[in-house]
């Protein structure tokens, strides 16, 4: 009777664990990632996001149908990225994978296709092969169109950087997925946003030229233009500062009051061209002079850590420009011709703003020299390759070199920083200086001979920021930031100027996610082929053997344990 009453004890102490068990498992949830690169672990800034939603965000997916295996893979990868989301934020996230080529005749497919263009979304073409061995090749669309109630943005999310190999590109593209979809919802879903300006008043980039970036950061902050001259004390509303290609002199007030900006804990990104020259003047003749750009700026820059340097670079590794190859009684025949002017740079892939980008198209560029201050990091953001010829202004530059022979022996220079990040404390240049009219038009705010903690990005060219423009019947067209138009290629540019802006003004943090970094575990092609029959036999004649073994021992004991019961 006991032992009746203990069981009937037991059972219900255990069925009472069950019951807690469950119920503190609805209640709390917690996920293991077992993975040595935390793949499958969410940053914080996205949890926050995620978490702040109070609205459906919407992905329609265009990577749907035959795909290659890479493009499987990368297309789970988003399903277990979302999924990760929903975690987080429920049923306000909500997909759907599309395949733009399913259930179109030719027309309708081409129309559809030139929506999706419009939207944002850019087409790449992949090759497969077909049942009958041969291969295809299709356009596909590997993007998103992301929606939050009456907002929309596009979403590009295969990287396809011409340097890289299919498969480096594809990691890439994973490493940076998490980012690139949280990106979109706090693009979409944030409701007060900081503000950011573009200085003017010394001949700066105007807003056509700069209207594609612009923009895209509209959509994270309020983009104003300042002119210095009118409204200087209006200088220290903003977040972070954009000076995009001047081209005339500053005056000593308006560098007082950037410099003020700055000592105040002020972000600036700077696009200095120091030697200038006009690639119009190439189109119309063939041939122009490269002068120095006099911008009363060098000071500054020297107290800041950094050395604009009067040169020009030429790169092995350079972009394309149309070159007549017809004969001068002929009509004009145009041909795509290395330009070495036009350097083509590779990221570092050393932080979060340069992670997994893909190549910056430059023109003109020059250099930047470091120099070591007290305080203050640096980061080098961008370098030219190896193979560079370093020419020194003033100088003639002529699209009759494009004709000559590359002579490898001159392409020594070396690589060549191009852009860097500085952090820490910044001097004033303004230090032991007379200044006592100036002081005064501060108003309230305290002069300073030593900044705040700050941050400052350097980029020694201001094309790498300008959109192109052409003025139509039907108006002013704006080409996408970074969109070469000989090669239809679109480069880095605007992901690079937004991380760099993104990471000045700290917005959520959300640069931090591009920190994240996912390891490639790739087959060694060469071993497969040289031990293809080794592995086949391992992975197909060796279970087999295990399996037969394992029954004839089984049936081997099975005998003996009967013939021992029977003669029992």
């Amino acid at each position: 009777m006991l032992k009746k009453y203990n069981n009937i004890i037991n059972f219900i102490i255990i069925f009472l664990i069950i019951i807690a068990v469950n119920f503190i498992s609805s209640k709390v949830h917690y996920r293991f990632d077992l993975t040595s690169d935390n793949r499958y672990t969410l940053k914080e800034t996205t949890v926050e996001v995620l978490e702040e939603l109070d609205d459906v965000i919407y992905f329609k997916i265009y990577l749907e149908g035959d795909l290659p295996l890479g493009l499987k893979r990368f297309q789970n990868r988003i399903k277990e990225t979302l999924e990760e989301f929903r975690v987080h934020a429920g049923e306000n996230i909500q997909y759907s994978f599309i395949n733009p080529t399913s259930d179109r005749n030719q027309k309708e497919r081409r129309a559809f296709f030139n929506d999706l263009k419009s939207r944002g979304l850019q087409p790449t073409n992949v090759k497969q092969r077909d049942k009958e061995g041969g291969y295809s090749q299709k356009i596909i669309f590997p993007g998103a169109i992301v929606n939050y109630g009456e907002k929309q943005t596009a979403i590009n999310l295969l990287k396809n950087n011409p340097g890289y190999s299919a498969a480096k590109n594809l990691n890439h593209s994973i490493q940076n997925l998490e980012y690139e979809l949280i990106n979109a919802i706090y693009e979409l879903s944030v409701e007060e946003k900081g503000e950011i300006a573009f200085i003017e008043g010394h001949n700066e980039l105007d807003k056509y030229h700069v209207a594609d970036i612009s923009n895209k950061l509209s959509g994270y902050y309020k983009v104003d233009r300042l002119n210095l001259k009118k409204k200087p004390q209006k200088i220290f509303e903003y977040k972070t500062l954009v000076i995009a290609k001047p081209s005339s002199e500053f005056s000593r007030k308006d560098k007082f009051f950037i410099d003020q900006y700055v000592m105040n804990g002020g972000r600036i990104i700077w696009f200095i061209d120091k030697t200038t020259v006009t690639s119009d003047s190439l189109s119309r003749k063939s041939s122009t002079m490269a002068m120095l750009n006099e911008m009363n700026l060098d000071d500054m820059f020297f107290k800041y850590g950094v050395r604009f340097n009067p040169v020009l670079i030429k790169d092995m590794q350079c972009a394309v420009i149309p070159v007549n190859v017809s004969y001068s009684s002929d009509n004009p025949k145009f041909a795509p011709s290395p330009w070495m002017y036009y350097p083509l740079l590779s990221s570092a892939n050393n932080h979060p703003i340069n992670k997994s980008l893909n190549m910056i198209r430059t023109e003109f560029i020059g250099s930047i020299d470091t120099l070591a201050v007290k305080g203050q990091s640096k980061e080098i953001l961008l370098r030219t390759t190896e193979n560079t010829e370093i020419v020194q202004a003033p100088v003639l530059v002529n699209l009759g070199e494009v004709s000559k022979k590359v002579n490898p022996a001159a392409l020594n220079g070396g690589k060549k920083i191009v852009s860097v990040l500085a952090e820490g404390e910044f001097q004033s240049v303004f230090k032991n200086r007379i200044i006592k009219e100036l002081k005064k038009e501060l108003g309230d705010k305290k002069f300073r001979t030593k900044s705040l903690p700050t941050r400052m990005i350097f980029v020694s060219d201001g094309d790498v920021i300008k959109n192109e423009v052409t003025q139509r019947p039907d108006g002013t067209y704006i080409s996408p930031l970074g969109y070469d138009k000989y090669t239809k290629q679109t480069y880095g540019n605007k992901n690079f100027v937004l991380n760099c802006i993104h990471y000045l003004t700290s917005e959520k943090d959300l640069i931090s996610i591009r920190g994240k970094e996912i390891k490639m575990r790739l087959l060694d092609k060469s071993k497969i082929k040289e031990q293809r029959l080794k592995w086949q036999v391992i992975n197909i004649l060796i279970p087999v053997i295990f399996i037969l073994i394992f029954g004839f021992v089984k049936n081997i004991l099975r005998r003996r344990k009967y013939t021992v019961s029977n003669e029992k």
